[in-house]
């Protein structure tokens, strides 16, 4: 059976379909090894890839590619300074991330898990990454005194919580989420 045969009839995300999904993007970007392996390891991305599989969205699997071309675009040398945090970012949590929000169908309360497990792990980047923002001039909304990080971080919390999911929590946890790095 294809990986989109097993799409059609799943919610699963399993290890051997995110292999798949990392392979066909390797493909298109002319992936080095080096950076095939890292993207693969990277739970960030591979919760990005799985969130329209466990979801059930309507083509899944084009999302998917789409969504995780995007996390791979935001990595690379040429075109990683489109995604860097501006000021005009500051207006949501939601802003940074519109391009990989793009659903279509699926259910809404596995989404707004997992899009909150992905604004909690950038949020706590940014809190983590204060000192070193500020000493190299990097815009950084939780530096420039926007957004409170904490508070931000307990509602997020507060959110993940009180809706589980056990296969979301096996590609990454609430803890890996707060110590996790969004890059490759």
């Amino acid at each position: 059976m294809t990986a989109m045969e097993t799409m059609k009839k799943s919610t699963d995300f399993s290890a051997a379909l995110w292999h798949w999904i990392v392979e066909r993007t390797a493909v298109s970007f002319n992936m080095d090894r080096e950076f095939r392996r890292k993207l693969e390891a990277k739970k960030t991305a591979r919760l990005i890839g799985a969130l329209p599989v466990l979801a059930g969205c309507e083509h899944a699997m084009q999302t998917s590619i789409q969504h995780t071309s995007i996390y791979v675009l935001a990595q690379l040398e040429g075109t990683k300074e489109f995604f860097l945090h501006t000021e005009a970012d500051n207006s949501s949590l939601e802003h940074r991330l519109q391009p990989i929000m793009q659903f279509s169908g699926g259910d809404p309360g596995v989404l707004t898990r997992g899009m909150n497990l992905l604004k909690l792990q950038m949020v706590a980047g940014y809190l983590r990454d204060v000192e070193k923002d500020m000493r190299t001039t990097k815009y950084n909304p939780v530096a420039a005194g926007v957004w409170n990080a904490e508070e931000i971080i307990e509602k997020l919390r507060a959110d993940i919580l009180a809706h589980p999911h056990k296969e979301m929590d096996e590609i990454m946890d609430l803890d890996e989420s707060i110590r996790g790095f969004w890059s490759v």
